[in-house]
Order: C-alpha cells, then sequence, then structure tokens
C-alpha cells in the first residue's frame, strides 16, 4: 500500500470486491465536467441543465432541474428538448479527457451509466477496447460473441440518439420502471451479487436517487454495500449518504492537484493494484509460470512472461512446439486458459497478463485477439514486444511501424512446411530475449528494493535458464521440444560432473524454499533471502566455469 497515494481511503471489503469482479460502476453526469471543453464553453452539471432550460421559458420560476426540463418539453415540444440538450450539453464538441481515458483502462467488464452523451463510448474507441452500448432492452438477451474482450455499456436512460429512450422528464422517471421492466430487473441481478461504486453523482441528483430507491425496494437490507467517490465531502455530506446506506469513500483535497487530476490518479491506482493481485493471486498449472505469478508488482516489471494470445484449437500446437522455443530463450510462457485468477474475471485476467508480459504472441486466428492486444496501440501505451502470426501479412488491423512489432506468417492451419516458420519464431524470441532479459542482475536488484521473496524466486529462475542451456550446448539425448522439471535438469548436470554430491544436495533445499515461495503465502527473512541468493549465483559461476574447462579439454 505504500507505493499508491489514494488506496488506503478506499475500505478493505471493497478493494476484495473489485479484485473479484464483483464492482459495478455507476457512471452520471458530473464525470462529464472532466472532459475536455471547447474555450469559452461551460459543461453545466445537473442543476445547471435545468437552470439554463429554465431560462427559455417564459414567466417560469425554477424549482429543480427535472421540473424545469419537464416544462421545457411541455412548452416547446419532446424534439426541441432532445436538441436543447444536445446543445447545453456540448455533444458536438467536447472531447474525453485523460480522466475518462484512466478509469476505461479499468478492466471491467460492465458499466452503467445515466448519461446522455457519448464519452465513454468514444474513450473505448479510442484505446482499442470494443464497447457495445446497451439501450433497447431486447439488446440484453444477445451475448458477447467476444467474451471477456468486450465492454457491456448499459445506458439506463437512454442517449440522445435514441430520442424515444431518453429518461429526463418527470413522465419519464415516473413511467421507467413500467415501460422497461426488464431493464430495470438486468441491473437488479447484477446488484444482488455485485458492489456498486458511484462516480458523478450527488445526492440530490435524480438519477441516483431512483436508481438506489429501485434497489432498496427489490433487495432491501439484503442488498450489497454501495459506496460514492467524492472529493473533500463535509460532515453532513458524509451523514446523508449513510442515512441512505452508501458509504463515503471520501479523498482528500489536493492544494496542487485539481478535482479530475485527483480522478486520474485513483483510477490508475486502482487499475495497477487491481492487475496486481490479479496476477499474485492467481494460480496456473505451469510451475515456471507460477513462480512469475508469484512475483510483486515491483519483481514484475522485470519478468520474462510470454503471453500467449491463440486460437484454442491450435493450443496444443503451441504448447508442443513453440512454447520451448519460447523456454530456449528465457521465457517462461502461458495462455489466459491456464490460469485462475480472483473471481476469474477474464478482462481483468487478459490485461494483467498482457501489461506483465515482456512479450506478446498473437495469432490472428483468434476470435480475440485483436481485441486482447488492443491495449498495446493505445495512445501513450509504453512499447511492448509483440510477434504477430498471421497467414497473410497485409490483413493485420494495426500500424505495424514499431520496431517492437515482429510477424511471424505461419501456413495455413498449420499445414506444409512447418521449418520457415518455426526459424522465424526462433529468430523472433533470440532477439527480444537479448534486448529485455537481465535474468543475472535480476537476485541482487530485488535484494536491494527489499523483495526478498522475489529475490530467491529470481535466482532459480536464473538457475533454471543456465541449465536448459546447458543441456541444449550438451546435445544430450533430451528431445529441445520437451520440457524438464529443476530435479531432472539437476541430475543430468550432477552426470556431467558439473556439481558435486553437495552442490547436488543444497540445490535440492533451497529448491523446496522457492517451491514453497512460489506456492504459497510463505514470505522468507532478508538474512535466509540473501544466503540463498549469493549461493545459488555462486553455483552458476562455477558451473560455467566447470563447463568451459571440459569444453576446452
Amino acid at each position: 500500500m505504500s507505493d499508491y497515494t489514494y488506496i488506503k481511503y478506499f475500505p478493505t471489503p471493497f478493494l476484495d470486491d473489485l479484485v473479484q469482479g464483483r464492482c459495478l460502476p455507476f457512471i452520471g453526469a458530473g464525470f462529464s465536467l472532466n472532459a475536455k471543453i471547447p474555450v469559452g464553453e461551460k459543461m453545466p452539471d445537473w442543476d445547471g441543465l435545468g437552470r439554463k432550460a429554465a431560462e427559455n421559458i417564459l414567466g417560469y420560476q425554477y424549482t429543480t432541474a427535472i421540473e424545469a426540463l419537464s416544462a421545457y418539453a411541455h412548452e416547446f415540444s419532446r424534439v426541441k428538448l432532445v436538441e436543447f440538450l444536445s446543445s447545453a450539453l456540448l455533444v458536438t464538441s467536447i472531447q474525453p479527457a485523460k480522466t475518462h481515458e484512466y478509469f476505461c483502462k479499468l478492466p471491467f467488464e460492465r458499466v452503467i451509466t445515466t448519461n446522455f452523451d457519448f464519452l465513454l463510448e468514444q474513450t473505448y474507441t479510442s484505446i482499442n477496447k470494443y464497447c457495445i452500448p446497451l439501450i433497447f432492452e431486447e439488446q440484453l438477451a444477445v451475448g458477447s460473441l467476444q467474451a471477456g474482450s468486450v465492454v457491456r455499456l448499459l445506458k439506463i436512460h437512454g442517449d440522445l440518439h435514441h430520442p424515444n429512450r431518453l429518461v429526463a422528464t418527470e413522465e419519464d422517471y415516473d413511467s421507467f420502471l413500467s415501460l422497461y421492466p426488464l431493464l430495470a430487473t438486468y441491473l437488479s441481478s447484477f446488484l444482488i451479487d455485485h458492489t456498486a461504486l458511484f462516480i458523478g453523482y450527488s445526492l440530490d441528483d435524480p438519477d441516483f436517487r431512483q436508481i438506489w430507491q429501485m434497489v432498496k425496494e427489490r433487495l432491501g437490507e439484503l442488498r450489497r454495500p454501495a459506496y460514492v467517490l467524492q472529493v473533500d465531502a463535509p460532515p453532513h455530506v458524509l451523514t446523508r449518504y449513510e442515512r441512505r446506506g452508501v458509504k463515503v469513500i471520501n479523498l482528500p483535497k489536493s492544494t496542487s492537484q485539481s478535482y479530475s487530476q485527483i480522478l486520474d490518479m485513483v483510477f490508475q491506482e486502482l487499475r495497477n493494484y487491481w492487475l496486481s493481485k490479479t496476477l499474485t493471486l492467481s494460480t496456473t498449472t505451469e510451475d515456471d509460470s507460477q513462480a512469475e505469478l508469484s512475483l510483486s508488482a515491483t519483481a514484475q516489471a522485470q519478468g520474462r512472461l510470454a503471453f500467449f494470445s491463440v486460437p484454442m484449437s491450435h493450443a496444443a500446437f503451441y504448447k508442443s512446439r513453440i512454447y520451448p522455443i519460447a523456454e530456449r530463450y528465457g521465457f517462461s510462457p502461458i495462455m489466459a486458459v491456464d490460469v485462475l485468477a480472483p473471481g476469474d474475471s477474464i478482462m481483468a485476467k487478459i490485461d494483467a497478463l498482457i501489461t506483465t508480459a515482456a512479450v506478446v504472441i498473437t495469432d490472428l486466428g483468434s476470435q480475440n485477439a485483436a481485441f486482447e492486444i488492443g491495449t498495446l496501440f493505445s495512445k501513450g501505451q509504453s512499447t511492448k514486444h509483440l510477434i504477430i502470426i498471421t497467414e497473410d501479412s497485409t490483413s493485420i488491423p494495426f500500424d505495424m511501424s514499431s520496431e517492437s512489432v515482429l510477424i511471424a506468417i505461419r501456413p495455413p492451419l498449420f499445414e506444409g512446411d512447418m521449418g520457415t516458420f518455426l526459424n522465424a519464431l526462433e529468430t523472433h524470441f533470440e532477439k527480444i530475449s537479448q534486448s529485455i532479459l537481465f535474468l543475472e542482475d535480476e537476485p541482487n536488484r530485488l535484494i536491494k528494493k527489499r523483495e526478498y521473496k522475489a529475490a530467491v524466486i529470481a535466482a532459480f529462475i536464473l538457475l533454471e535458464h543456465e541449465l536448459r542451456k546447458l543441456l541444449l550446448v550438451k546435445q544430450s539425448p533430451y528431445s529441445r521440444e520437451t520440457k524438464y522439471a529443476m530435479s531432472q535438469l539437476v541430475e543430468y548436470t550432477f552426470r556431467n560432473e558439473l556439481i558435486d554430491d553437495i552442490q547436488r544436495a543444497q540445490i535440492h533445499s533451497y529448491t523446496n524454499i522457492r517451491n514453497k515461495l512460489v506456492h504459497t503465502a510463505e514470505s522468507i527473512e532478508s538474512n535466509e533471502a540473501k544466503k540463498i541468493v549469493d549461493r545459488v549465483l555462486d553455483l552458476v559461476k562455477s558451473i560455467r566455469k566447470k563447463n568451459n574447462i571440459a569444453g576446452e579439454l
């Protein structure tokens, strides 16, 4: 928690729900105030919108926003109300800002909004995340073909592209539950096992009051806790929210940061926390990959995961033929299907794997591949090494100008001569390995950062990589396409007299400690970690020295 500024203000039960994929965000009108607004223009809040409508009605005395909008529609027609809303909300001229981008990068699979504008849809498009706006009840029955790669945006009050579906006047609000019962039921069903997080709402917002009243009526005392995000809310506001059964996550005001800048940091921290916990709490059937997942967020920054996004029908081929190539150059290959994440949120799992991976390998024959790697091409996204596998390079839907992107052409359906394809992949992995993997530096770097558990794991990653290289160089009878356990590699090294009985026993002893660190929550003291790291590094040097002497004889 020490690496975060705002996470400490979020209750632990909320953070647990976030990581478990049980958080449902509600975005209100106040969130649109963070947009890029043309010079000279001003974006009204809900009350300001009502007052602006009231100014156009001769002799009208303003009371509330919803009453003013209702009077406007009665006086000038529904069509004119829609035109007024489009103009007042600057729909054609406002643009998403960084705050929208940071929110949309959170791996939520469902988002609820009462906003009439299109800022969220525009933002998801800009960061290459596919978003399906749900406006009508009949859309609810259509499942996502790209499960886990598509954001379903439920616009419960419609939008300005669908005037008849807008919920803006008293009549609209009064008839909402009777006109759209399936929408209400759909929303209520998610709130049975999801925790609501309201962003951009106030207590006087009729959207907020209607939603929360509906939840209370349908779920009563069995409703899950709900939270609202506020900055420097005064005590009386906290009390009013509490009376309504909503807990306030009250962030401190900053003298050096605006409200938008605070939200920017909050969303970035939530994403980093979520993705970090998703991996450190995940399990996988591959021991090598489990070692990588068990590292802290600090250690993972220098990790060696190779994330494969490939069609399930080709998974066996990649595991038998391509995984060994990746392992040969020090990488730890993994697919999303191999990982059981907290809550098994598909989007969070994939996002975490892509963010953490040293290299991403994607086969465009996969239906989800384009969506899964879309974030790598987001504006401002840091460079990520990417190997794209395709039958036809002309069909790649991305800009390939980056030097970090490599392409391998495979035969259709993996038929015919595979030699050229496999050689190309070998060349790509070798090139990337030489540019980013510094296995020898990692253990001591992590010791200095007091990441003792990660340091021990990193030391064994180096040792295993060294033994695997040795096995290949010695041209052993082992197949180059076979994955061998650490114990088998140690026995091979012992038979070749590169380690003695005492060293073999030490490796086995330290391996048991390493396995506990990888597969349990057990920690290790600094002195013991330093001793193991030093001993393992000495073993690596000794094996290299003996191997060089044997090679000269």
